[in-house]
């Protein structure tokens, strides 16, 4: 009699066991659920001291740092993003905007000069989702008695040179690669102040801008450059499908586009042409695509349609 209770309280005592694994296992297993999905719907990326940079890759946002370069006159600007950066437009006081082409880099370091006497910055970094940040401060740089020379890349495969002095300046001039030069005078309605904009030559190429002041008093400028031509772009709908084709005389590098929010590269080798069939999905479809050329020329395409 013994021996059967004895034998009835083990079978119980195992049957005890097996609930307690089983309840565990599953809870395991819920749990493991759970962190799965947040993984799918909630990425949260963090910088090296920590901190949560975003909580979404779609809505996150460039971070921008900006210090003055310690004896220059010039400001770094220091840009870290998850998602690949579109462009950084900046411009002092009202001044016509720059446009730096970022390349879709997710890191970007650019010096640009600090301009004579008390001016403010605008700055804007947008990345390929259209998300973006702004900045202003005002920075104060004393002048050296000479005129001022800055030489801006603009997007365009174009140089603008502007000469600015504290007195009049009595002109401006410059040269490519130690050739024919080219004379500025300066304008009765501004004398401080002489601009002008030029196309770059193709190729690799050294601008040489001099600018002198009513007093002959001088500054010279030299910038080394390379002069490009932007690919081709076309974007047609042939049915379902969207027909992209990049184009250059010389070869292809990347096409980098954005459908819909999934980002997709294409690279083929450094072929004349890149052309590829995307499918469309049902609805609205929002299209963002740069093609890049071997010599880092770069075009730009938006838009959208209906299926």
């Amino acid at each position: 009699m013994n021996q059967i209770l004895q034998t009835e309280k083990a079978k119980a005592k195992q049957t005890d066991i097996k609930n307690v694994i089983v309840f565990f296992a599953i809870a395991i297993i819920i749990f493991g659920i759970l962190l799965l999905g947040q993984g799918i719907y909630s990425v949260v990326f963090k910088n090296e001291d920590n901190t949560e940079i975003s909580d979404n890759i779609d809505t996150a946002k460039p971070q921008v740092n900006i210090e003055k370069v310690p004896d220059s006159d010039n400001i770094k600007i220091e840009v870290a993003h998850i998602n690949p950066i579109s462009q950084i437009v900046y411009r002092w006081n009202e001044e016509e905007e720059n446009v730096i082409d970022a390349e879709n880099k997710t890191q970007i370091s650019e010096l640009i000069e600090l301009p004579v006497g008390s001016n403010t910055l605008y700055l804007k970094v947008t990345d390929i989702n259209g998300e973006f940040v702004e900045f202003e401060k005002e920075y104060v740089l004393e002048g050296n008695g000479k005129p001022v020379i800055s030489l801006t890349v603009t997007g365009d495969n174009k140089i603008k040179i502007v000469a600015k002095d504290e007195q009049a300046l009595k002109d401006m001039v410059f040269s490519w690669n130690n050739g024919d030069e080219t004379r500025v005078e300066a304008n009765m309605d501004n004398l401080q102040q002489i601009e002008r904009e030029v196309e770059i030559p193709l190729g690799q190429n050294t601008l040489k801008v001099t600018a002198t002041n009513v007093e002959d008093i001088q500054s010279t400028k030299e910038l080394e450059v390379k002069g490009i031509k932007k690919p081709t772009v076309t974007v047609e709908r042939e049915g379902d499908y969207l027909i992209i084709t990049a184009t250059d005389e010389n070869a292809m590098k990347i096409v980098t586009y954005t459908l819909n929010g999934k980002t997709y590269q294409l690279n083929f080798g450094e072929q004349k042409v890149i052309k590829y069939k995307q499918l469309l999905e049902e609805g609205e479809n929002l299209l963002i695509l740069t093609a890049e050329n071997k010599d880092g020329g770069i075009t730009e395409y938006k838009g959208k349609c209906i299926k």
